[in-house]
């Protein structure tokens, strides 16, 4: 397929999920929202042949090839689409959400399930799994319920800033669009810091912020399938000298660990009811980023006043120092990130 057709074929992907579009250089494009950035790579084999591409291509880069570059994908980690040349059929495509090699559609959007599956599998041949979402998360674990419409799979292995995570969003909360926020933290991060995971589910963000940084990194999660998870993780990427993950509550747990330079509640429907537990794990002068889900039209009031008054009590002081829209959670709500000094 002629590059030009092919670039046009991949960005039109994200255009339809409303992502702007910018071209970075030669073949290399990022698209972005509110809450995301990805950066892509499109290489056609009418322009490259199999190690001019391998040249080309970053680590992270969300890749689009035609066929007859298909054998590089054994070379690569890169999450990796191959687009076939126009069908005869013009198929409507949902939005969706690529983890690993599964793919989780939260709406069909009045499409039938057979074309959603067809639609998806055109633009991401390979996966193991398609599955659509049928309850919004619930439960002690704040799992949501889903429904296999492609293969039996729910356990997959998701590559982001060189790390690889092992998630089964059937069991545990995990998020690919998240993966920006998860990049921002560990920039954050310095070496010589101490971390806090409140809620660290399969341990995305203490696996990313180990493999970044020499931050010593402590997670606490109750759910024990995400444990299970996390610590595989941790053994997977070579960082069990810096990571301790914990099983258990985090109001029985986190009294018990001392005070941290960091600490991170990534767990939006229920952190702000935990906001004395962390307000008390943070070091004088250090920074608390609070996530939570609110309205659109009132984003960070809530957030903002609760972590105020709950650190009034404990005579407290803090600051906003950022806040931010990571993600849609629906129409009507987002999932925002707060970042807070506080101070004695």
């Amino acid at each position: 397929m002629k590059q030009e057709k092919l670039e046009s074929k991949a960005l039109e992907l994200f255009q339809r999920q409303d992502f702007d579009i910018e071209k970075l250089e030669e073949t290399k494009f990022k698209a972005s929202n509110e809450e995301t950035e990805i950066e892509i790579r499109v290489l056609s084999y009418e322009e490259f042949g199999d190690e001019e591409a391998l040249e080309k291509i970053g680590e992270d880069e969300k890749l689009f090839i035609d066929e007859g570059l298909e054998n590089i994908q054994e070379k690569i980690e890169n999450d990796l689409s191959i687009l076939e040349e126009d069908k005869e059929k013009d198929l409507e495509i949902p939005s969706y959400e690529r983890i690993g090699d599964i793919v989780v559609i939260s709406e069909l959007d009045g499409i039938s399930e057979e074309e959603a599956v067809e639609a998806v599998l055109e633009h991401n041949p390979g996966l193991d799994s398609i599955l659509l979402k049928q309850e919004n998360l619930s439960g002690e674990f704040r799992v949501g319920g889903y429904r296999n419409l492609y293969g039996e799979k729910t356990e997959t292995v998701h590559r982001e800033h060189g790390v690889r995570l092992k998630v089964d969003p059937t069991k545990m909360f995990f998020s690919e669009r998240e993966g920006t926020e998860r990049k921002r933290i560990f920039e954050s991060v310095n070496d010589d810091d101490r971390v806090l995971v409140m809620f660290a589910g399969a341990g995305p963000f203490p696996v990313t912020i180990a493999k970044h940084s020499k931050a010593s990194v402590v997670g606490v999660e109750k759910n024990p399938e995400a444990v299970k998870f996390a610590r595989e993780n941790i053994e997977m990427n070579s960082v069990g000298d810096k990571v301790e993950i914990l099983q258990g509550d985090v109001r029985e747990v986190c009294p018990t660990l001392g005070k941290f330079d960091h600490v991170l509640m990534p767990s939006p429907t229920n952190a702000l009811d935990f906001t004395g537990e962390a307000l008390e794990c943070t070091e004088d002068g250090g920074r608390l980023v609070v996530y939570s889900v609110e309205e659109k039209d009132n984003l960070y009031r809530p957030v903002i006043k609760k972590v105020r008054e709950e650190a009034s009590e404990k005579g407290l002081d803090v600051e906003v120092l950022e806040k931010r829209v990571t993600a849609d959670f629906s129409p009507s709500k987002r999932k925002v990130a707060v970042e807070f000094r506080v101070e004695e």
